[in-house]
């Protein structure tokens, strides 16, 4: 019983000195690199953001089929919320997930429609490492996607087909146009209400990365949480005169 002890002591220390080097780290962007995920799963590499300081610079980037002129419609509008915010909007072009990566994390789930369509929904966490490679590239301080696949969010794995999700310690977000498309509920494509739709997206996941991941109780404020298609089509593309005063104190606090 003494040395069985003895020997449980030896082992917590050895186990002790594992854990004091950075093994677990070294472990981790060893796996990430060559393409295995616990569960499918993606776990972000990236270092710990430097103190945000506004203005700053914004990047968009596309994953899809997209009409060239989304990117001028984007950041009309954009400018038009956030005036001030951001010294400019860098379209960053699109990318395209290689073959293995592609697959890698999908899960798959019914449509809520007549039909019950089976599609492969992809975990945010898979956009947000390009976005934070990309950012890095790029060197700029805040990056959005746009994207024609549908998304699972990562941190909460019963959340699927998202309109978008924020990463604000990253400064990322993302917006699936998807479920955004009339199509989508069989009914006849609109391309001004997806525009509008996707303008909403846009603005309410760059004001997540602006004013905070707090939702507005304003059914008409473009930063109302939106549960269904019906939601964003019911709030406007404008922040309500609360969150204005969120926005006016941010300039004030950044001295602009």
């Amino acid at each position: 019983m003494v040395k069985f002890q003895k020997y449980e002591e030896k082992l917590s220390k050895y186990f002790q000195r594992l854990s004091e080097i950075k093994f677990k780290d070294k472990l981790k962007r060893l796996v990430f690199r060559i393409g295995i995920y616990h569960q499918n799963e993606f776990e972000l590499i990236a270092e710990l953001p430097k103190q945000f300081i506004f203005p700053c610079h914004l990047g968009v980037l596309f994953c899809g089929d997209f009409k060239d002129t989304l990117f001028d419609t984007i950041k009309m509008n954009l400018n038009l919320i956030f005036d001030s915010f951001f010294y400019d909007f860098r379209n960053l072009g699109d990318f395209t997930f290689s073959k293995e990566i592609f697959n890698k994390g999908v899960k798959n789930k019914f449509k809520m429609t007549e039909n019950n369509e089976r599609i492969g929904l992809h975990p945010t966490n898979k956009f947000y490492q390009i976005l934070i490679n990309k950012k890095k590239g790029e060197n700029i301080d805040m990056i959005l996607a746009i994207t024609n696949l549908p998304i699972y969010s990562s941190s909460e794995d019963n959340i699927f087909f998202l309109f978008g999700e924020t990463h604000l310690r990253h400064q990322c977000s993302i917006v699936s146009t998807l479920s955004l498309k009339e199509n989508f509920y069989n009914r006849q494509d609109n391309q001004d209400l997806f525009n509008e739709r996707v303008i909403k997206e846009t603005i309410h996941e760059i004001g997540h990365l602006v004013l905070g991941p707090e939702h507005c109780d304003n059914n008409l404020c473009v930063m109302r949480f939106s549960v269904n298609i019906e939601d964003i089509d019911k709030k406007s593309v404008y922040l309500c005169e609360k969150c204005e005063q969120k926005l006016e104190k941010k300039r004030i606090n950044f001295n602009f």
